[in-house]
């Protein structure tokens, strides 16, 4: 009988860990509520606003005509003229982007999205194009294009500096705006004195500020290209298929350096083929999804192309993601609602002090609504302030209950800090992403090696016959 009654309380706890166990699901499920929440404010400000930019270098868009045989409806061949466009990059350019980076410029209610101001500026030297008998080059309607994802970021029109004379881009006709790239372009049809400059080639220098929200995609067209990003951001992430080759990041500060030979020449031979914006954000596509979620509509009704250009990309992260830190908080919850069992457990049998399943509940429903503490104070102030005030609150009140249940004051202050001891290693498991499994794993030794050691003397035959 006395053996059922501890079988009983152990399949009690088991029951009860259980509970706890679907209890934390449903707040996993809320953290991700308000994480969708907080995506869909900024896909609403990237709609509705601004966007994260995609700007690919300034390339020279030169038209010519071959000599070729068309079709007619009748299927009759006749001698025809074809126009054709070759992309001209330049041959070597240097750029610099300084970025002024703010979580506070699009905010609703509670929820932030990190923009910034980019300052760029770069120069280069464009070699002239070489004339080849085979193509009949249309120097009236030449132009140098410059394709910018989102010009609402833009303040003004970029300058554009050709040999000490300043030129303004204007828009494209083919610019699309909201679901394609903005294109703008200097045609020698508006300054045919720019005819001269391209057959022999010059230098020029390039500079313009553009807002964006949370990433920058620099996509260069040059044959040699250097690139500096700088700006007031630590928790900075590089994608794209060129990395850089030297990078510093601070708490308050980045900067990072590329230098590629490479991309421009890819990218050349497949902007060549562009004569809208839409045809640009095809070949994006494959390559950034930032923005799928908003224009997912669009996406659908055109079919990627095979090829992509190929782009350097930054984007500016939170220095602390509250809704991932918090999920993998909760990942943890089982093991601390295990561990507080286990120590009542083990003080039943070692104080031979009988606790109820319902106080047992009662605490595991505190430390579930630790997490929950959690979530809602740290999106109003910073992750480590919420956690230490959330597990104060959570080990006070825990402490100030079992002081009435071990009727001891000096037993409620020992799971005091045990339990403050056990917070603070999961917090220490949150900091160290990269060694997660390793400190878990020595965590989870140490404290099978205190049980073992602590009922080393126990003889558990006699504790079920002296369980009542």
């Amino acid at each position: 009988m006395r053996r059922n009654l501890i079988n009983l309380k152990l399949g009690a706890i088991l029951f009860l860990i259980l509970i706890f166990y679907v209890g934390l699901f449903f707040i996993s499920n809320l953290v991700t509520e308000r994480k969708n929440y907080q995506q869909q404010v900024i896909n609403d400000i990237a709609k509705e606003q601004i966007r994260p930019q995609q700007v690919i270098a300034p390339y020279l868009k030169l038209p010519y005509q071959v000599h070729t045989t068309c079709t007619d409806d009748e299927k009759k061949s006749y001698a025809c003229e074809q126009t054709l466009f070759v992309a001209l990059g330049a041959e070597t350019t240097d750029w610099t982007a300084a970025f002024k980076v703010s979580d506070s410029t699009y905010k609703r209610n509670i929820y932030k999205a990190i923009s910034y101001q980019n300052q760029m500026s770069g120069q280069g030297l464009f070699k002239g194009a070489k004339h080849e008998p085979q193509r009949n080059y249309l120097w009236d309607q030449a132009e140098i294009i410059f394709p910018i994802q989102d010009a609402r970021g833009l303040n003004a029109k970029p300058s554009f500096n050709i040999d000490g004379t300043v030129y303004k881009f204007n828009f494209s006709e083919q610019s699309q705006g909201q679901q394609g790239f903005d294109l703008m372009h200097i045609t020698t049809k508006q300054y045919p004195e720019l005819i001269q400059k391209f057959q022999q080639g010059f230098n020029f220098k390039v500079q313009f500020e553009l807002e964006g929200l949370s990433e920058f995609s620099f996509i260069p067209t040059s044959y040699e290209m250097t690139y500096q990003a700088k700006g007031n951001w630590g928790d900075v992430k590089y994608d794209g298929q060129s990395l850089p080759f030297k990078k510093v990041s601070q708490k308050q500060q980045f900067q990072a350096d590329w230098k590629n030979i490479a991309l421009g020449k890819r990218n050349l031979d497949n902007v060549a083929l562009c004569e809208s914006s839409q045809c640009f954000y095809q070949l994006l596509n494959t390559e950034h999804d930032a923005m799928a979620a908003v224009d997912v509509a669009y996406a659908a009704e055109s079919a990627a192309p095979t090829t992509s250009i190929s782009g350097i990309s930054t984007q500016f992260l939170q220095p602390v993601n509250i809704y991932m830190q918090t999920d993998r908080a909760i990942k943890y919850g089982i093991m601390v609602i295990i561990i507080t069992f286990g120590c009542f457990f083990l003080f039943e049998v070692l104080k031979n002090l009988k606790i109820h399943p319902v106080q047992y509940a009662l605490v595991a429903m505190a430390q579930g609504v630790f997490f929950v503490l959690l979530l809602s104070i740290s999106e109003y102030y910073a992750f480590t302030l919420a956690y230490v005030a959330a597990a104060i609150a959570c080990v006070g009140l825990i402490t100030w209950y079992l002081y009435y249940v071990v009727k001891g004051f000096r037993a409620a202050i020992l799971f005091g800090i045990l339990l403050s001891i056990l917070y603070g290693m999961i917090y220490l498991l949150l900091q160290s992403s990269g060694k997660t499994f390793l400190f878990g794993s020595i965590l989870s030794f140490i404290l099978i090696a205190c049980v073992m050691f602590i009922t080393r003397h126990v003889n558990w035959y006699q504790s079920e016959q002296t369980t009542s």
